[in-house]
C-alpha cells in the first residue's frame, strides 16, 4: 500500500511540475531604477526655457518639465527680490505657492539649481552644492554663467523672471 501511494505521489508532483514549468511566464527582466532628477529632466523646450535677469544680465534656466515648474512659469512674468541665505543659495517668494503634485519627498540641489522649497514656499537659485533637505523640489537648471551671477548678487536683488519668447 505505501509503495501504491508513493507512486501516486511521484506522478502527481511530476504530472504538476511538467503542466506549470510549460506555461509559466518567462520572468521579467530587472530594470534600472530611475532617480527623482532623472525622472524630472527632460529634453527643452521653448516653452520650457526661462530668463533671469540679474545685475542687468540674463541668464538661461532650462525647466523641468514637472507639475511644480509648469506652475512656476504660469506666473511669469514675475520680479521678486532675492535674499542670500546660509550662504549657499538665494530665496524669494513668488505671489502664489507652487503645486508640489507628483513631486518626491526632498532632493539634493547642486550649484546651478533652480528650486522650489514647499515648506516656506519660495523659490531658490543655487549656488553652492547643498545636502538632502525634505521639501526641496528641482524645478530647472542655470546655464553657463549663472551660479557666479547669482553667487555676486546683492542683497534684495531684483530679479526679472520671464519666459523665452517674452520681450524685454
Amino acid at each position: 500500500m505505501r509503495g501504491k501511494l508513493f507512486g501516486i505521489g511521484v506522478t502527481v508532483v511530476v504530472l504538476i511540475a511538467s503542466a506549470c514549468g510549460s506555461d509559466a511566464p518567462e520572468p521579467r527582466e530587472r530594470t534600472k531604477t530611475v532617480t527623482e532628477k532623472e525622472e524630472n529632466v527632460v529634453k527643452p523646450t521653448e516653452e520650457m526655457i526661462i530668463m533671469a535677469e540679474i545685475g542687468g544680465e540674463e541668464v538661461e534656466i532650462t525647466m523641468y518639465d514637472n507639475p511644480t515648474s509648469r506652475d512656476f512659469i504660469d506666473q511669469l512674468p514675475l520680479e521678486l527680490s532675492f535674499k542670500d541665505f546660509g550662504g549657499f543659495e538665494k530665496l524669494s517668494y513668488p505671489p502664489k505657492k507652487l503645486t508640489t503634485e507628483g513631486a518626491p519627498e526632498g532632493d539634493t540641489p547642486s550649484a546651478g539649481d533652480f528650486a522650489y522649497y514647499a515648506p516656506w514656499g519660495d523659490v531658490t537659485l543655487y549656488y553652492k552644492d547643498e545636502s538632502y533637505a525634505k521639501g526641496v523640489v528641482l524645478m530647472g537648471r542655470m546655464e553657463d554663467g549663472g551660479i557666479e551671477k547669482v553667487a555676486g548678487m546683492g542683497e534684495d536683488e531684483v530679479v526679472r523672471l520671464r519666459n523665452l519668447e517674452e520681450p524685454l
